[in-house]
């Protein structure tokens, strides 16, 4: 998988790339690992499209590759190999 976010391009896989977003934030201890984070940013698109954000039942990967998959379609990254 790769996406880009403003002039960043992150390679890997769904998690991998999620762990490395989670790394970045101001305080990557708030979120003890990667599938909390994925949680995080789930809340967040819920709120800020008033849209509902189901992610499938399954590993951290599926989910990962879930909410990219979601957050391209707001435009929040471009989804450039899935």
């Amino acid at each position: 998988m790769k996406i880009k976010i403003e002039e960043d391009v992150l390679e890997g896989t769904g998690a991998e790339i999620m762990e490395h977003l989670r790394l970045r934030t101001f305080d990557p201890a708030e979120f003890p690992d990667t599938e909390s984070y994925i949680w995080h940013l789930r809340a967040n698109y819920m709120r800020m499209t008033d849209r509902d954000c189901d992610l499938p039942q399954g590993d951290t990967e599926t989910q990962a590759c879930a909410m990219l998959g979601r957050l391209a379609g707001i435009g929040a990254l471009e989804l450039l190999e899935g």
